[in-house]
């Protein structure tokens, strides 16, 4: 072969190797970028914008730290799970525990208590660019980051029939995926009032008008009892002073008579307010986990599933479960958020990475047995804390004789 041939062969793959490491250095590049653009602003900032006569000012160069944080958390990414087949899955026991946030050792999960905003719902400030968890949490759930999961369906007069779901996560909130969570005004209702929040309706009904006129039920109007009374937001300004032309009118001619006094039958209404929990009422977060040996890896490993938080309301001072959350998919959510390191301020520990390594103490109060029992059911007081210990020595146990030869 001819040397001029073999030099202009050799160049020809050369460049043709260039081009490639090329296209493939821009396309992880560009790659990266989407990242970030696409979860930048998740977590919390501190760059300090002031607001100057109600108009925001970028510009102002304040940074309240050494650097800016603006990047440190999209760029971070939740550590995946190991892959385990089902060959290899020898051993396992299923435990639900829970974090009683009383203890020093589980605050960073409990602080800081966020001025929040009760009419929008959103944090005044942010205390040293931190969240608490149940804030993430339930903005999360808001924005439709996460699905939240009902513990029991609640009684009422037309359906008595409670179920009961929680942690088999089977009581999903109901949710309209052809538009955004913010937009379904029923998803917002069934999450502010029953899982991130409650609400309190005014007891004194009023009978509705819009001006000086009387409104009344139309006759061709589907409400069967017209004594009872509309319901509408108190941050609704419209609601309660505008007329549904769908079962309203102004018309005593064309109203619905009421059947107990035969006279045209008014609309009446009544108010209620949406309040969230605050993070200061909830005590405890629930933990369903699987523990398990993996035969391929050699090693005893976690996996938490549910992720339920419980609540402690102030109406009557009784503990609940307020909802449920499957972890796997709110690691995605925790890993854009800091948690407080008592032994760095730098921040950069995250509520995911918390978890992953379990900087936290939680007791057992039930286990997978031949009963399907909790642990308060056959054990009390001191005797119940024992038990739990009990659950726990029995998993160190089982690791510690598959290495004792």
């Amino acid at each position: 072969m001819e040397p001029n041939l073999v030099s202009g062969l050799v160049n020809t793959i050369t460049k043709n190797i260039l081009d490639m490491n090329r296209v493939i250095f821009f396309f992880f590049f560009n790659l990266n970028i989407l990242c970030v653009i696409s979860q930048g602003g998740l977590g919390p900032t501190n760059v300090i914008i002031p607001n100057v006569n109600g108009s925001p000012q970028p510009q102002s160069g304040v940074i309240d730290g050494v650097y800016e944080k603006k990047d440190v958390l999209a760029k971070k990414r939740a550590i995946p799970y190991e892959f385990v087949r089902e060959n290899d899955y020898v051993w396992g026991k299923r435990t639900w525990s829970y974090i009683d946030l009383r203890e020093k050792i589980n605050h960073p999960l409990y602080y800081p208590h966020e001025d929040i905003d009760v009419s929008t719902g959103l944090v005044k400030s942010m205390p040293q660019g931190r969240y608490s968890l149940f804030y993430i949490l339930a903005m999360a759930m808001k924005n439709g980051q996460i699905m939240g999961y009902r513990d029991a369906t609640v009684a009422t007069l037309q359906n008595t029939n409670v179920q009961s779901g929680g942690d088999d996560f089977s009581l999903p909130v109901t949710r309209n995926y052809s538009i955004s969570a913010l937009s379904d005004t029923r998803y917002q209702t069934e999450i502010t009032e029953g899982l991130i929040g409650t609400s309190e309706t005014d007891p004194n009904d009023k009978a509705k008008t819009v001006g000086a006129d009387t409104v009344f039920y139309l006759q061709s109007s589907a409400v069967q009892n017209v004594m009872e009374p509309k319901v509408y937001l108190a941050t609704d300004k419209n609601g309660p002073y505008t007329m549904d032309p769908s079962d309203e009118t102004t018309n005593k001619s064309q109203a619905k008579l009421d059947p107990g006094t035969g006279l045209p039958a008014p609309v009446w209404y009544t108010t209620k307010k949406q309040l969230l929990f605050k993070s200061e009422q909830i005590v405890k977060y629930i933990l369903k986990e699987d523990w398990f040996f993996d035969k391929e890896r050699s090693v005893l490993d976690v996996r938490t599933i549910g992720l339920g938080v419980v609540v402690k309301e102030h109406k009557d001072s009784l503990e609940r479960i307020a909802f449920w959350t499957y972890f796997p998919q709110v690691r995605d959510v925790l890993k854009n958020y800091y948690v407080y390191d008592p032994k760095s301020t730098v921040g950069g520990n995250t509520f995911d990475h918390l978890f992953m390594t379990r900087r936290f103490n939680a007791v057992v109060y039930k286990e997978s047995t031949l009963y399907d029992r909790k642990i308060e059911d056959y054990r009390f007081g001191a005797d119940a804390l024992y038990e739990s210990e009990k659950v726990k020595n029995t998993i160190r146990t089982f690791e510690h004789d598959v290495w004792n030869f």
